[in-house]
């Protein structure tokens, strides 16, 4: 840790040379993402008067690590321009780094983790925060997508699934142990169910533990390395999955109810989006555990925790055999027969 301290040291006063006197006085190891490797960092610089700043040093691995961290430095940087609370970005090195994988520095939130404060807090405040987060999330799918990509069609009603088909394919055809066609088949054949009136930005791994809740009650929401712009019942989907698998129907059913309460409209087809959400995370654990989660832009600690949850990940393809009625012979292997 000492020779990693040096190496940030200088990088940063090369890097900050504005900041005089600049130096590290902590740099301690926080809980790992499954996409990177997080510190926190307290500098001091100053030559009279000196400034102290808790910073987040994060590191990317896996496939696609440079295009991540660019992704989620660049969003983030146009999410707090627009006025959604997300920690400030304060430096983007993918080309130059001076450890092993391209990184970004961030502001520190002081914060406690909201999945966390959900299993110690009476139900009154469950609530409460349960509507903080459904309000977070709609706010987010009513921002101007065209801040963020003004390039994609307004008036295409299936470019998105038919993106999203066309990406699954392509992915799949880099694991032909992974045979995925006969879902592909289910959603080529339901196609007018993923019909899109327009665009919105989502998150694409939104749910309560991506979230800091600070001591007045303000929430700051993390973890945007999948930022995209698309159909924004792919991003809810994804989301009412996780809470089902997690935590059960109860908590699936109090996300959706919300979130249709703060968009004041029904959602339409979510459970067909439910089925590609519980295909998305049920493909991604195969291909982590048979041919290593680097492959799929992970770190090598996210196999560990994936074996460590494999009842939710049964719960998962439960939920998916549901919703479509087919068994995949990838994931019977790995996840059981959905009893």
């Amino acid at each position: 840790m000492n020779e990693q301290k040096q190496i940030l040291e200088q990088y940063l006063k090369a890097k900050f040379s504005d900041k005089k006197a600049l130096s590290i006085i902590r740099l301690d190891k926080i809980a790992d993402g499954w996409e990177s490797d997080n510190y926190i960092i307290t500098v001091k610089y100053g030559d009279v008067r000196q400034t102290r700043e808790d910073w987040v040093w994060r590191i990317y691995s896996g496939a696609g690590s440079q295009a991540k961290a660019a992704r989620e430095f660049n969003s983030m940087n146009k999410l707090l321009g627009v006025g959604y609370p997300v920690p400030r970005v304060i430096l983007l090195e993918v080309e130059h780094s001076p450890v092993d994988g391209p990184f970004i520095i961030m502001e520190y939130i002081h914060g406690e983790v909201m999945w966390d404060m959900l299993g110690n807090v009476s139900a009154d405040r469950q609530a409460q925060l349960l509507d903080q987060f459904c309000r977070l999330f709609v706010q987010l799918h009513d921002l101007d997508w065209k801040q963020f990509d003004d390039s994609l069609p307004d008036n295409d009603p299936f470019f998105f699934i038919d993106r999203w088909l066309d990406e699954a394919r392509g992915m799949l055809r880099n694991f032909p142990e992974v045979d995925g066609s006969l879902f592909l088949d289910w959603v080529a054949a339901r196609r007018d169910l993923f019909a899109c009136d327009h665009p919105l930005p989502v998150h694409q791994d939104f749910h309560p533990g991506n979230i800091l809740v600070s001591a007045d009650d303000g929430a700051v929401v993390i973890d945007w390395t999948n930022f995209d712009v698309t159909d924004s019942r792919f991003d809810l989907a994804w989301t009412l999955v996780l809470a089902y698998a997690y935590s059960g129907q109860a908590l699936h059913d109090q996300i959706f109810q919300g979130y249709q309460h703060y968009a004041g409209k029904p959602v339409e087809q979510i459970e067909a989006f439910e089925a590609i959400a519980c295909a998305r995370r049920l493909l991604d654990l195969t291909i982590s555990l048979t041919q290593g989660a680097q492959q799929m832009g992970m770190n090598a600690q996210a196999t560990e925790a994936m074996r460590a949850n494999m009842e939710v990940h049964q719960r998962v393809y439960r939920l998916f055999i549901e919703r479509t009625g087919l068994q995949i012979e990838a994931f019977e292997s790995l996840f059981g027969k959905g009893k």
